[in-house]
């Protein structure tokens, strides 16, 4: 499933990154992953987050991941796949989205976006 792309302001001189992103099957019921693929252009970017974060609107159930993003605009996930722990929000109707962040500890307050989105089902 290809999510709508997410298009960020990111740290640095007139940077910005259009995020393109699909799901990707997982061996796991009920768990996801999703590969992303990101353009970016500016000056002296800065690292930045880039995050999945999702809803399961049948069970209310919601988290998500992020990964750091280098100054080339290089997700930190093997082959561009976000997984892992928050990745599983089990069988049902859900809706995700693409979100951009600062890389700030502790908190990762969300850049100037428009975020991409994804609704699918994932089966038992």
């Amino acid at each position: 499933m290809q999510f709508q792309p997410t298009l960020a302001r990111v740290p640095g001189t007139n940077c910005a990154a259009i995020i393109n992103a699909e799901t990707v099957p997982q061996p796991k019921a009920g768990h996801l992953g999703v590969r992303v693929k990101i353009v970016q252009t500016g000056q002296d970017c800065a690292g930045y987050r880039v995050a999945v974060r999702w809803k399961n609107l049948d069970t209310g159930v919601e988290n998500g991941q992020s990964h750091t993003v280098d100054s080339n605009g290089v997700v930190n996930a093997t082959d561009g796949v976000i997984t892992g722990m928050g990745m599983g929000p089990g069988p049902g109707r859900v809706e995700a989205e693409i979100v951009a962040t600062a890389d700030l500890y502790p908190h990762h307050p969300e850049l100037e976006q428009l975020s991409g989105r994804a609704w699918f089902t994932l089966n038992k």
